[in-house]
C-alpha cells in the first residue's frame, strides 16, 4: 500500500525521454519516489499532454506509450479530475498579473489536484511556480528532496 502520494507535472515526466539540462534530477526523483513507495497522482490530462510532447519532439510515441503504461503497473495512477478540481484551477488562472502573466489552465489543474490530496505537485515550470507558489502544495523539480517523508532509516 501506497502510503504517500505526490503530483507530477507531466513535463518532468517528459524529461524521463528527452534530453534537458534537468533529466538526471527527474530520474533521480522517479527513482527516489519508486524506491520509497510513493504513489504519482496525475490528471488524465497527463496522458495526452505527454504524447503531444513526444510526437512534437520526433520521439516515438509507441515508446513513450510503453513508458506511462510501466510506470503506470508500478506507482503512476492517473485519476479524472472532479468538479472542485476544475473550481480551484479556474481560480488559479485569475490568478495572475497583466505584467507578469497567468498561470495557465493545464498547469492549473495539476496544481489543484495537489491542493485537493493535500500533497506537493513537483514541476520544472519556474514561472507557474513564482505565480502560484503562495498558494502552497508546490515544489520546483531542483528541490524535490525536500519533499521526501524523513524515514527512520534516513535518521541521523
Amino acid at each position: 500500500m501506497r502510503k504517500h502520494r505526490v503530483v507530477l507535472d507531466s513535463c518532468v515526466f517528459c524529461k524521463l525521454f528527452l534530453l534537458e539540462p534537468d533529466r538526471d534530477q527527474s530520474i533521480s526523483l522517479i527513482k527516489e519516489l519508486g524506491s520509497r513507495n510513493y504513489s504519482i497522482v496525475v490528471p488524465q490530462l497527463f496522458f495526452y499532454e505527454v504524447m503531444a510532447v513526444a510526437i512534437y519532439s520526433k520521439f516515438e510515441p509507441g515508446k513513450v506509450l510503453a513508458l506511462i503504461e510501466a510506470y503506470k503497473k508500478a506507482n503512476l495512477r492517473l485519476i479524472e479530475h472532479d468538479i472542485e478540481t476544475l473550481k480551484t484551477s479556474a481560480a488559479m488562472i485569475d490568478n495572475g498579473h497583466p505584467k507578469s502573466g497567468y498561470p495557465s489552465f493545464y498547469d492549473a489543474i495539476y496544481h489543484a489536484l495537489a491542493l485537493s490530496l493535500n500533497c506537493p505537485f513537483i514541476t520544472s515550470d519556474k514561472r507557474h511556480y513564482e505565480k502560484t507558489k503562495h498558494l502552497g502544495s508546490i515544489v520546483l523539480l531542483k528541490d524535490w528532496e525536500s519533499i521526501l517523508q524523513v524515514l527512520p532509516w534516513n535518521l541521523k
